[in-house]
């Protein structure tokens, strides 16, 4: 009795009560809506019918995460962060917003919950009620922040391919431009030729071309491909291909020299990075290699002294 008692807390209760109700949540959003559907579905082929089960998941979980970031507890400010680090990451769609909020919603639960009881198991779980509570929020807070940390580092990757496959897409949009082809066509060619590549640059340059078709002016679409990108020289391409355009200078030309600009500054990034190594290096040599330097230069000295000592 005394080894079941601790598990027995009004806390730990209360956290069984919350598991349970969310287990019952989960099985009412995934269950069957109707067996009209489930007739039509089963008449399809397996493959089609497993990509419409998916697709009709994707809506529960996504709707699970509406209501999540209608509540107080996300918040409209919060659900804007969210969709702005997910268009980062290359990651679209209304849907995508409410699934990430509700995994972020699920994980921060799970590790509170297993936290808890994972402390309780091996005797770390504070006595305290405030400690408790603060090791929970703890817990929680980690689980919450986690999914953000791994789709800044998606967007970071994402600018960085971003960053240096841009100069290969001016190269190639010169020899587009230089063979006859207008700016739109010369962007549609390269977006094709350069997806096996660099697929980031290739979607970019998709976009870029489909909402020149749409919008009534270039410029428009150019700015918004700088501001998806979040790179000034990305932003320095743009606004020179806005004012070829405005201007009316030769684009082959203005390509050729932005190019040059665009591997001179890639240049410069590799040799500051190179530059920087030297002090980066020092921590590490003096935190691994300068102890054991002196270990063996000092140490053959430190055991005469030793035995001289003894004797």
């Amino acid at each position: 009795m005394t080894s079941i008692a601790p598990l027995l807390s009004p806390l730990t209760l209360a956290f069984a009560l919350l598991v349970a109700v969310a287990a019952v949540a989960i099985l009412v959003l995934t269950r069957n809506t109707g067996r009209r559907v489930s007739e039509r579905l089963a008449g399809l082929k397996p493959e089609v019918a497993s990509e419409s089960a998916l697709a009709a998941g994707g809506k529960k979980i996504s709707a699970l995460g509406q209501m999540l970031a209608a509540t107080p507890l996300v918040g409209s400010n919060e659900t804007a962060k969210i969709a702005a680090t997910l268009a980062d990451a290359g990651i679209l769609g209304h849907q995508k917003v409410g699934i990430f909020i509700a995994i972020k919603a699920t994980l921060a639960f799970s590790l509170s919950v297993g936290g808890w009881f994972g402390l309780e198991e091996v005797g770390m779980l504070p006595q305290a009620l405030a400690m408790r509570v603060a090791v929970e929020v703890m817990f929680a807070l980690l689980g919450w922040r986690l999914p953000d940390v791994i789709v800044g580092r998606i967007a970071a990757h994402r600018r960085d391919l971003l960053r240096i496959g841009i100069a290969d897409a001016l190269d190639l949009m010169v020899i587009c431009v230089e063979t006859g082809l207008g700016l739109e066509q010369a962007l549609e060619r390269v977006s094709r030729d350069i997806a096996a590549a660099n697929p980031v640059v290739s979607a970019e340059l998709a976009k870029t071309v489909a909402e020149i078709r749409v919008l009534p002016q270039v410029r428009d679409a150019f700015d918004n491909f700088a501001r998806r990108s979040k790179l000034p020289a990305v932003r320095s391409v743009m606004t020179t291909l806005v004012q070829t355009i405005q201007y009316g200078t030769p684009l082959a030309q203005s390509l050729r020299v932005l190019s040059a600009d665009m591997r001179m500054r890639r240049i410069l990034e590799v040799e500051e990075r190179a530059a920087r190594l030297p002090v980066l290096l020092t921590i590490p040599l003096i935190i691994f290699i300068l102890p054991c330097l002196f270990l063996v230069v000092g140490g053959p000295a430190a055991l005469q002294v030793l035995a001289s000592l003894k004797g």
